[in-house]
Parts: C-alpha cells; sequence; structure tokens
C-alpha cells in the first residue's frame, strides 16, 4: 500500500505536493473538500495524509482530525508557524507539520517515506513506568511504526530473543531487574550499532550518564524533558542511519540489475553456513542455474529485452525459494542456489516443480512474449568443502545443457 490522500483547497499547492510524492514514487488521491475526503477514505486505504489546516466548511483542524478517526498517520499542512498554529498542532496527535512552500518539498518527500517505510520497522520501548511507556508508545505510534513493550531489562532482553527484527530500542536508566546500562551492554553482544539503534530516554541528569551509556554502546541520549519533536527527530534520524548502512551494504552484496544477492556475499553466507552444516552433520544442496539460449533472447529482442528477462526471471526464483535458502546471480544468466531447507531426497521434485514453472513462464517486453526454459545442475554431496559442491553442480549444469537443455541433472 502506497497511497498518500491530500486534503488542501488551493489546487496550485495540492499540485506542488501531488508531484512532490509522485516524484517519490507515491501514488495521491486529492480531496478539495472534507466531503471528497470522506468519500476517498471510503474508498482506499491510505498508509499516510496530509491536510490542510483550514478547509471551507468545516471547523479549524477538521482534515485531521478526520484522517486520525480513520487511523491514518496525518501531516498538518500550513500556511504559517505562528505562534497560535504550533499551539494546535500540539495538541494534535500528528506525525508532523510542513508549510505550503516549495522548498519544503525534500521534506515533505522526507517525512512521508519515512512513515511509509515504519510500516515494516519494529520499535522496542523500554520502562518501568507503565504510563512513560504508553506515552512513549503514542508518540511513536503516530509515525506508522509498529511498538513493543517491556517493563525492564529482563523482559525486553525476553521480547528482542522473540523479535530479532527490532530495528531501535528506547530504555529507560533506573528499572529493577536489568537497568538500561545492562540492557544496553548486552544488546550490543548481539547486534551491532549498524544493525540496531539504541536511544536512551532519561530523567537521570548527571553529567556521567550519558557518556556511560554512549561508551557502552547506545547510539542517542534523549532526556526525558524533551519535546516531542526532538524525541521524533532523533528517533527519525537514527532509523535513516540504519537504512543508510544498509543500502550501503546492499551495494556491496547485491546484484545492480536483479536485486539478489552477489557472487561475493554467496561465499561470505555459505562458507559459514557449510561448516557448520558438516559439524553438525546436517545435508546441504547446491544448485546451478542457466537460463537456456539466452544469446538468442538478446540477439532477437534485443539487450533491454534480456535485463527484463533476467529481472523476472530472478524475481519468480527468489519467490519460489524463499526462505529455504539463499539465491545468487553468479553471473550474466547463470544463478546459484545454496539450499538448507530442502533434504536430498526431496530435492529432484523440489527442482522439477521450478522448471516447470519456468517452461510455463513468459515474460512480456514492448508487446512481445518471450517464452524461455531452464537447465539445472545440483548436488548434496558435502565430502569436499563449498567450493567442490559449486564444481560439482556446475559440472551436472553443463552435462544438462549438453544433453538437451530444460531438464535437471544431480550429483549425489
Amino acid at each position: 500500500m502506497s497511497r498518500v490522500l491530500i486534503l488542501e483547497p488551493s489546487k496550485a499547492a495540492a499540485m506542488f505536493i501531488q508531484t512532490t510524492l509522485q516524484k517519490a514514487g507515491f501514488d495521491c488521491d486529492h480531496a478539495n473538500t472534507y466531503g471528497r475526503a470522506q468519500e476517498f477514505i471510503a474508498a482506499n486505504d491510505y498508509f499516510a495524509g496530509l491536510s490542510s489546516m483550514v478547509l471551507d466548511g468545516v471547523e479549524y483542524g477538521s482534515g485531521i482530525n478526520l484522517l486520525l478517526e480513520h487511523r491514518i498517520p496525518a501531516i498538518a499542512v500550513t500556511a504559517s508557524l505562528d505562534e497560535q498554529v504550533l499551539k494546535t498542532l500540539s495538541t494534535k496527535n500528528i506525525v508532523d507539520y510542513v508549510l505550503k512552500k516549495p522548498d519544503q518539498a525534500d521534506y515533505i518527500a522526507r517525512i512521508v517515506s519515512r512513515v511509509y517505510k515504519n510500516q515494516d520497522v519494529k520499535v522496542l520501548v523500554v520502562d518501568d513506568s507503565a504510563s512513560v511507556r504508553d506515552w512513549i508508545s503514542r508518540i511513536l505510534k503516530r509515525q506508522g511504526l509498529k511498538v513493543l513493550q517491556a517493563e525492564d531489562g529482563k523482559a525486553a532482553t525476553k521480547i528482542f530473543y522473540r523479535n530479532s527484527d527490532i530495528k531501535l530500542v528506547l530504555t529507560d536508566y533506573n528499572m529493577p531487574e536489568m537497568d538500561g546500562l545492562r540492557l544496553t551492554a548486552h544488546l550490543r553482544t548481539i547486534r551491532s550499532m549498524d544493525e540496531l539503534s539504541i536511544i536512551v530516554l532519561s530523567s537521570d541528569t548527571k553529567s556521567r550518564t550519558a557518556p556511560l551509556f554512549l561508551k557502552q554502546g547506545a547510539n542517542d541520549f534523549i532526556q526525558k524533558g524533551a519535546s516531542v519533536e526532538e524525541i521524533l527527530c532523533r528517533v527519525n534520524s537514527n532509523l535513516e542511519f540504519l537504512e543508510l548502512i544498509q543500502a550501503s551494504r546492499d551495494r556491496a552484496n547485491k546484484d545492480f540489475l536483479t536485486g539478489l544477492w552477489n557472487r561475493r556475499y554467496f561465499f561470505e553466507y555459505g562458507e559459514p553456513l557449510y561448516s557448520q552444516s558438516f559439524s553438525a552433520d546436517r545435508e546441504l544442496c547446491v544448485v546451478m542455474l542457466d537460463i537456456d539460449h539466452f544469446k538468442k533472447i538478446n540477439d532477437t529482442f534485443g539487450h533491454d529485452a534480456g535485463d527484463q528477462v533476467l529481472i523476472d526471471f530472478s524475481a519468480l526464483l527468489a519467490e519460489f525459494v524463499g526462505d529455504l535458502g539463499l539465491v545468487s546471480r553468479f553471473g550474466g544468466e547463470e544463478f546459484t542456489i545454496i539450499l538448507d531447507g530442502v533434504q536430498a531426497d526431496g530435492l529432484m521434485d523440489f527442482l522439477e516443480e521450478f522448471r516447470a514453472q519456468v517452461e510455463n513462464f513468459a515474460v512480456e517486453f514492448k508487446g512481445k512474449i518471450i517464452n524461455m526454459t531452464v537447465s539445472i545442475g545440483a548436488t548434496a554431496n558435502m565430502d569436499e568443502s563449498l567450493t567442490a559442491m559449486i564444481g560439482r553442480a556446475d559440472d551436472k549444469l553443463y552435462e544438462a545443457k549438453r544433453s538437451g537443455r530444460n531438464r535437471i541433472l544431480c550429483d549425489w
């Protein structure tokens, strides 16, 4: 769901906001009246809404109230930020506010993108005060974040182990069982600073408190007396930092065209997995795949069509494998899978199902239909090393292509 609702009586302002968000990749609906907004909300799902504080025929701020009533994260759009406007905005559970000015375009795109991304982000709030936990949680939920709560460090640790996808922890300092300092140190033994952000939100005013936490691995320290705006800005900055690190990691480890893991990451991931599986006597399978007659596809339809075939084939393969293994693009039209979720005695049936899917799959490109088949070589023989397994699977792939293509050969 990537649709945004814009409530704005001014056609020029609405066009500016809509163009800004469309450039950022979002679909937008524009309602110039309160009634039209009601109709849109009844007919569609929105992950966020931007509303002018002034709408014809209704009270000041009614557009924001409408969004909040329907649990749509709301962003206020205003022409000015005088004291009265700010006072009114402070009483509403909004995500943020933006000005109707062209120089606000980047910020509008940034805050809407943040809310969109937050739909998949889990945050853990840790505090022994239920009222404080609820207060912080309400602030974070405004941003569309998924919020979990714990009353102390010990409870937080249990929740963390059950939710390995938590991206951000906000913790108090003084708590029973396990305080925030011990919790921070413990979490840092599990996840690094570029994988998990820890923000300390404490009422402790001692000058040594913040440095103690930062040395234990906290990313940030905020006094509990801070404004809601400051808390949200710090939360957003920490989440954006994690995303920048992840984007950098993806550029190094993922194939630029298909989005699959690249050859480098395959070995980085596969070598430890092979060692662990070998030591524990667990089965592991390696598969090599090659799109048949790919050069002919390029020659017949062009290289752009060939790229689209690679993209669509990769998406099909990644979806088919799912969490049963890791898929990588080894180079050109050749792909590799390391499977730790498929047993050797079920390998042929598993691969046959995919081969049949590809045979019945087609890529549409500029009005033309491109069909394809795939040749597959595989092995479950773990006698030597991961590199040896790749060699065995590659030999079988070569045999499959030499003996007619569109078939599977396995080395047991």
